[in-house]
């Protein structure tokens, strides 16, 4: 563009003129400002790279968290599933019980916890064993002693007020 518009003096050699000193000034600027743009983008983009890594690092751990605690769950239900059927067997064998409920084999776990003081302090929990063991005592069929369901009933009622209580105390916080 601007060889074009350059014109030689008498001796061969290349002069420029003015306006063109000054398109080849605005040129520059041009040039000047997208190389600065360019760079300013490119810090942009790294610190974007640099929280999107952040981020699936975070997600990672996360996944990392959820994949041990479905590890501890599956775990969990092994665990019960052989204590289910411990119990069953243990019933059947030993006291010649052949044919159990499975609201019976549940009463007889949260029946289990409890005489072995293996209380829970989660209310969900809590107000599912309640449930367990009023659907035994209401079942006309059940094998357990009505007197020892309603013995556990109360327990897990009691059970249940000791953890609204506790909640309640935590939420209340110190007294002022």
């Amino acid at each position: 563009m601007f060889k074009q518009d350059l014109s030689k003096n008498l001796f061969g050699k290349t002069v420029l003129k003015p306006d063109d000193l000054d398109r080849f000034k605005i040129v520059l600027g041009t040039m000047k400002k997208a190389t600065l743009q360019s760079k300013h983008e490119t810090e942009e983009l790294k610190q974007t790279l640099g929280q999107v890594k952040a981020q699936l690092a975070d997600i990672q751990a996360d996944y990392q968290n959820l994949k041990e605690t479905h590890q501890a769950l599956q775990k969990r239900q092994r665990d019960q599933q052989q204590l289910d059927y411990a119990m069953r067997d243990i019933l059947k064998n030993d006291y010649g019980v052949d044919k159990l409920s499975h609201t019976d084999v549940e009463a007889r776990y949260v029946l289990y916890k409890l005489d072995h003081e293996e209380f829970t302090e989660n209310k969900k929990e809590a107000q599912s064993w309640l449930n367990t063991l009023t659907s035994a005592r209401e079942d006309p069929d059940t094998k357990i002693a009505l007197t020892r369901l309603d013995q556990g009933i109360e327990q897990v009622k009691a059970l249940i007020n000791r953890i609204i209580e506790l909640t309640r105390d935590l939420f209340k916080g110190p007294s002022l």
